[in-house]
């Protein structure tokens, strides 16, 4: 089982020599087709036909740059779109994407919000940064493409906060699970719900890598210090305030603060297209193990190795394992009370080779059936401008959103608690 994905989660942030950033922004826009090209709704109105939707990013990393080349790819199929506006805390990243883009640089999400020339925004900041960055946004009558994890694992309150407050502005906001656009999860999606395997009762899916690279960022300019290029208070948002330090502000997913280690950086991948497939809320239940098994030399806060048991409450429990010491594969399984499903060589959000059908009763047949591995990502940026378009529900709403990220929010928080977490659904809280 390959892992592709791990390529996203990973190298998002990355800060970049304006090279790189064009090499990262080349990538992102490899393999587009043409797209079809109606006229757009922004802010509540009608653009015209031939008009374009102007697009903001706030934050052009690894991941921000992908996002930059997706558009770009879009656009040069036809889709009436423009980059207007780009924002990092990093002047140097922030300035090779405005170079490379032709796009106004702003220093502050802020003053980007304010640009009546952006239309949309997608936010690809540090995790701790989406939520109020995606609530300015909408406060801002802006529709949002903001990337996963929806918020920090200390977040729930105002995950629950940008729920309910998106429930009364109605913008259309995509979170960035991607998977829910992948056409070979929907397929799956059909096979389940045409009852090969009966009920679902068990899902055991993991994300295996060796090496801690995507936490252990690299650091551009070991002497880089705050100032005009470098936003350390923007940076931190609503986290402690600590002295500024290289390695806390360019290689972020190491420290609790900011990240939540493979729990809210690589589940995601992981968790979510069975989410959607099975229409999970809120769990009712999560148990969770690991810690830092392996590297420990550096000042790592998160665990490497990460194990999570959530229970729902329609009679289904979903098993992740994780660790980073070992990229030996294991297949995921949905097992159901009539048979199961197992996927060969999964690309995480994408898809996998094929899907193996096995009834439980041995007297039956299995079935194999090929599977694919679309782009994507690419369509969930199609779901999401179709969707402005039509203002529609996206299919990786804020409500799905909230719904994953209440679920890793109680997986790190008894983690570090050492508890078991449960779910109180009629006051809607976490309960250690």
């Amino acid at each position: 089982m390959t892992q592709s994905a791990s390529t996203e989660s990973t190298a998002t942030h990355t800060p970049a020599s304006r090279r790189e950033f064009l090499k990262t922004a080349a990538l992102g826009a490899i393999g587009l087709t043409a797209a079809n090209t109606p006229a757009i709704f922004a802010q509540g109105g009608v653009l015209g036909a031939n008009s374009r939707i102007g697009v903001g990013f706030v934050g052009v990393g690894g991941r921000g740059s992908n996002h930059v080349g997706t558009v770009q790819g879009l656009i040069n199929n036809g889709r009436p779109l423009k980059i207007v506006a780009v924002n990092d805390a990093y002047g140097p990243r922030r300035n090779a994407a405005a170079e490379h883009t032709g796009a106004k640089a702003y220093e502050h999400h802020t003053e980007l919000l304010a640009d009546s020339a952006v239309d949309v925004v997608c936010i690809a900041s540090p995790d701790r940064l989406h939520i109020p960055q995606a609530m300015d946004a909408i406060r801002a009558g802006k529709d949002v493409y903001c990337e996963k994890p929806m918020g920090h694992w200390t977040q729930f309150e105002a995950a629950k906060e940008f729920y309910l407050e998106n429930q009364r502005l109605k913008r259309v906001v995509q979170i960035g699970n991607q998977g829910n656009s992948s056409s070979f999860w929907t397929k799956v999606k059909e096979i389940i719900q045409s009852g090969a395997i009966g009920k679902p009762q068990l899902i055991q899916a993991g994300f295996y890598r060796y090496g801690d690279w995507g936490e252990r960022m690299p650091i551009p300019d070991p002497n880089a210090k705050p100032g005009p290029d470098l936003d350390w208070e923007g940076f931190l948002g609503d986290a402690p305030k600590v002295p500024f330090s290289v390695e806390r502000f360019f290689s972020w997913r190491m420290f609790l603060d900011y990240a939540g280690g493979p729990c809210t950086d690589l589940f995601p991948h992981v968790f979510t297209p069975f989410v959607s497939m099975l229409g999970l809320t809120f769990p009712s239940l999560v148990a969770t193990s690991g810690g830092i098994f392996k590297y420990d030399d550096y000042g790592r806060e998160v665990p490497d190795t990460f194990n999570m048991c959530l229970d729902y409450p329609q009679g289904l429990s979903v098993v992740l394992v994780c660790t980073l010491a070992n990229d030996f594969l294991t297949e995921p399984v949905i097992r159901g009370d009539e048979g199961a499903i197992e996927f060969t060589n999964v690309v995480w959000e994408r898809g996998c080779d094929s899907i193996r059908i096995i009834p439980q009763d041995r007297n039956k047949q299995e079935q194999v059936i090929l599977g694919e591995q679309p782009d994507s990502t690419r369509e969930h940026w199609l779901n999401f401008l179709d969707c402005v378009e039509s203002r529609e529900k996206p299919v990786s709403d804020v409500e799905f959103g909230y719904h994953v990220q209440t679920a890793l929010c109680m997986g790190m928080e008894g983690f570090l608690a050492r508890k078991m977490a449960t779910f109180d659904s009629e006051q809607e809280k976490i309960v250690l």
